[in-house]
């Protein structure tokens, strides 16, 4: 670590790291990392096998195969009515990580700030400074996580240049709702700033919420990165498939800083991508997907209810968040050891833990016997 440039020392190793090494020697039910422990559907495993052994094993255009930007432009305009240019406007990347990392490296200047609402995805904040800018972060407090408008409006000034939006929200649950987003494009309007719209989960809202992408949002038509990725959509995390759809300025900084980087993502990956994200819509797979994810919601919520933990409401992800009375990094740990289950110690969520002590993060993609198996390990002995 004395090697590691000093800004970035202070986030050390991440908690996805931390809790799933644990949980290995211990051989703990893993609840902590976002990661299924399914396979993708059929159909696009099919896609791949079709795509490899057709060929398509070099590089591909380091802005995304055609196939791909097409498919994405065709999913936007039939969902939301969004037309969008696929060779200016949607760009393909190694997973929604480097969506963000590229936006970041791009679009801020050293002496830039950017806001982050908390608690937030761990990977904005060190982005944020391996750009050479200042985070400036907007707390939400448990269990409701409602943004304060005056938080908010206090957090901006002329230095802002990005802000960092992910709904629905990890790990908090919610998804963000039209007033909101429209106070934050009005306020990035008047500090000429923009948003970095992290929508990895956007098929997966529950008991009627609607996901509404912040660029269908006047005030923020204009200002967004939206980013999204086969990752939750289609339980490919390993397949590092992402793509991020912006106005023409905003993606031609992106791509200065993506061709750099990875160049492509696999070919081959992406081909197949482009298969499903065409036809997923007429399948129905997208209300599978959802309905499944609200029966594996209300399995793991079910059992956690019977512990002392407080929950928050979960609109959004898949992802519970709950609160316990102790430490939440030492509960985490006790809960490995005593329990054989491992959660995130959410605190880790916040720039200063002592924000989000006692919260902890429960991910519920997994199969319905590795929840029933988590429940009742948390749950024996009343």
């Amino acid at each position: 670590m004395t090697l590691l440039r000093s800004s970035l020392r202070p986030y050390g190793t991440s908690i996805f790291t931390a809790m799933s090494q644990q949980a290995t020697r211990q051989q703990a039910v893993n609840l902590a990392q976002g990661a299924p422990d399914f396979g993708p559907p059929a159909a696009l495993l099919a896609a791949a096998d079709e795509a490899v052994r057709r060929g398509g094993h070099q590089y591909s255009m380091s802005i995304g195969v055609p196939a791909l930007r097409q498919a994405i432009a065709a999913d936007l305009l039939r969902r939301y009515r969004r037309q969008v240019d696929p060779e200016t406007e949607v760009t393909v990347t190694a997973g929604a990580s480097e969506a963000i990392w590229c936006a970041a490296l791009g679009l801020l200047e050293p002496g830039d700030e950017a806001i982050v609402l908390e608690p937030c995805y761990e990977q904005y904040p060190p982005t944020v400074t391996a750009a050479g800018a200042t985070v400036r972060y907007v707390p939400c407090d448990f269990p409701e996580f409602r943004l304060d408008p005056e938080r908010l409006a206090e957090a901006f000034n002329p230095r802002t240049r990005l802000v960092f939006l992910n709904t629905p929200w990890n790990p908090a649950g919610r998804v963000l709702r039209e007033p909101e987003l429209t106070l934050i494009g009005e306020l990035a309007e008047k500090y000429d700033a923009y948003l970095v719209s992290d929508e990895t989960y956007e098929h997966l809202t529950f008991d009627g919420v609607e996901h509404l992408p912040v660029a269908e949002v006047a005030a923020c038509r204009d200002r967004t990165v939206t980013i999204s990725s086969v990752s939750k959509t289609f339980s490919a995390t390993g397949w590092r498939v992402g793509w991020a759809v912006a106005p023409p300025a905003l993606t031609a900084a992106l791509r200065a800083v993506k061709q750099f980087v990875t160049f492509a993502p696999a070919t081959p990956l992406q081909l197949a991508t482009a298969v499903m994200v065409t036809d997923a819509p007429a399948s129905g797979y997208y209300e599978l997907l959802r309905a499944q994810y609200a029966q594996r919601r209300a399995v793991l919520r079910d059992y956690l209810q019977r512990t002392p933990l407080t929950l928050a409401d979960n609109e959004g992800t898949f992802f519970l968040l709950g609160r316990c009375t102790d430490d939440d990094v030492e509960y985490c740990t006790e809960l490995i050891h005593s329990r054989g289950v491992a959660a995130i110690p959410a605190s880790r969520f916040y720039a200063d833990p002592q924000r989000g002590r006692g919260l902890v993060r429960f991910a519920f993609c997994k199969r319905l016997d590795t929840l029933r198996l988590a429940g009742d390990r948390l749950t024996a002995g009343g």
